[in-house]
């Protein structure tokens, strides 16, 4: 079983019919009951705040909903993602961790958005793999979690 974490612009990729999420659906078999596809209370809560930001109608708020509803939400109220949160930002801040998969801490550190590191620890404590569109994940792939970057512009 392949196990997805949805970064927000995943979500908002599919509620626009976008061909490049239509195409990570397919590629990454998300609809095949052998593999989970989910996302994080945190992705939920961005994308839900990017409508109101984007004046959202009801029609496209309706598809909004269809899409989130494809897909569990992981609560972050968790002792896993708790720890998983406090190893990757004291890490990032190139601090060491006593968390044996950890190397040594990037130099310099790599500060990260507060969102961005609720949805790696999601990531990590899951033990699953983030797909998403941007680059904010890059310097953890093949640390403490597995992403998967989806071109926009390069997609089949």
């Amino acid at each position: 079983m392949k196990r997805f974490l949805l970064d927000t612009n995943m979500l908002l990729g599919f509620t626009r019919k976008a061909p490049w999420a239509q195409w990570a659906y397919d590629e990454f078999e998300l609809g095949e009951a052998e593999n989970m596809a989910f996302t994080s209370a945190i992705c939920r809560g961005e994308i839900l705040a990017l409508a109101e930001k984007f004046g959202w109608g009801p029609r496209k708020r309706i598809e909004l909903v269809h899409v989130l509803n494809q897909f569990t939400t992981v609560d972050i109220n968790k002792d896993s993602i708790l720890n998983a949160y406090a190893a990757i930002d004291v890490w990032t801040h190139g601090k060491e961790v006593t968390d044996p998969q950890f190397p040594p801490p990037p130099k310099p550190a790599v500060r990260m958005k507060q969102n961005d590191l609720w949805i790696a620890a999601t990531t990590l404590a899951s033990k699953a793999t983030l797909l998403t569109t941007d680059k904010d994940f890059d310097h953890l792939d093949g640390v403490c979690l597995s992403r998967v970057w989806v071109d926009q512009a390069n997609t089949p």
